[in-house]
């Protein structure tokens, strides 16, 4: 049997945690006859599938570190390959690397970032580039960004869209939002998620409507973070509330009730949450971006990432949707995220896994 490592640290963050919970386990299940894991890291974030060999191992090296280079190097000894959920790659490592790219944001807005950040994007990006047997993108756009900002790689470049899970797909349609109505935000206050746009944007119309706007996700930890909660809520005091981080369950609770799902980012590799919310029924209300038009395609209302105006017209279009026309677009919507599979991303990351291992 072959053996694979696969760095697990990220799994339980929002993005690319929700990328390796639901990804892993399935090429995990779907190689299970002929390789064997090494967990880098591995606490539990997600379960082992049943007549899977493997390992966990104890890592604890902070991503983008010098300590995780060095410390990743013993780790592997013994294996045929590694794959990584994202770009910070061990520069040393002797055997094949497979990589999953899912976006460029440090070089394409590199005025959000400081200079570090970006010489270390640019430099562990390069080695990517050269040192990765196989990458893998979550979307056709995060690919082409790759090529303009990077270049071309040395080995194979497969995209693998992200997928809905089952439980955004199962539950029941919901014939109306939840009153009082409120705007539903998903993410970060990273610069580019446009968080602050959002809040001045909420606060010119908030004397319009009843509603109000809520932001759902962890806002502590990032080195890039915009400004502090606290700061946001006070554009608009009393109107704007924070949940902090949550779990699935309720996310998606939150989610089924809402007025519309409001995604003002500048810049991403593929876009979930709209997609998520296609999956429950919410209307879409996003920033007219390639990869967020990729996944949603035409079904959400777009607005210039840009333009306070346009935005405010947008959520009170939305506000003042039709019953019927509301249930219409709902049924549109889950169609539309039925075709975006975890099982299918699996699929196709397990065939890159096969080539890289020679199986």
């Amino acid at each position: 049997m072959r053996t694979l490592a696969i760095d697990c640290r990220m799994a339980r963050m929002s993005g690319i945690g929700v990328y390796l919970r639901n990804v892993a386990p399935r090429c995990m299940a779907l190689l299970a006859d002929a390789v064997r894991f090494r967990l880098l890291g591995y606490d539990g974030a997600f379960p082992v599938p049943d007549g899977v060999s493997w390992e966990p191992v104890s890592f604890d090296a902070p991503i983008y570190s010098i300590t995780e280079q060095y410390r990743m190097l013993p780790l592997l000894r013994g294996c045929d390959a590694l794959w990584l959920p994202h770009y910070p790659i061990p520069v040393l490592a002797g055997i094949p690397l497979v990589v999953t790219v899912h976006d460029v944001t440090h070089l394409a807005l590199p005025g959000l970032f400081t200079g570090i950040q970006k010489m270390y994007a640019r430099l562990m990006f390069q080695a990517v580039r050269h040192k990765a047997a196989e990458l893998l993108f979550v979307s056709e756009f995060s690919r082409q960004e790759f090529l303009r900002l990077v270049g071309r790689p040395r080995g194979g470049a497969t995209v693998t869209p992200n997928g809905v899970d089952a439980s955004w797909l199962e539950c029941p349609l919901v014939d109306a939002p939840t009153q009082p109505p409120y705007f539903l935000a998903v993410g970060n206050i990273k610069p580019h998620k446009n968080i602050r746009l959002l809040c001045h944007t909420f606060a010119g119309i908030a004397g319009q409507c009843t509603a109000n706007l809520v932001l759902a996700g962890a806002y502590t930890g990032f080195r890039s973070a915009e400004t502090s909660t606290e700061a946001l809520a006070a554009i608009c005091p009393g109107r704007i509330h924070f949940t902090g981080a949550l779990e699935q369950t309720e996310l998606v609770h939150l989610m089924r009730g809402a007025t519309a799902l409001v995604f003002p980012s500048r810049y991403e590799g593929f876009g979930l949450p709209p997609l998520e919310a296609l999956a429950v029924g919410v209307p879409v209300v996003a920033s007219d971006i390639p990869p967020v038009r990729e996944v949603c395609g035409t079904h959400a209302q777009y607005f210039s990432p840009d333009s306070e105006g346009q935005l405010a017209q947008a959520m009170l279009q939305v506000l003042a949707l039709p019953p019927q026309e509301r249930r219409q677009h709902a049924a549109a919507g889950r169609a539309h995220a039925h075709t975006f599979s975890w099982a299918r991303a699996a699929e196709t990351t397990a065939q890159v896994l096969q080539k890289t291992l020679h199986l």
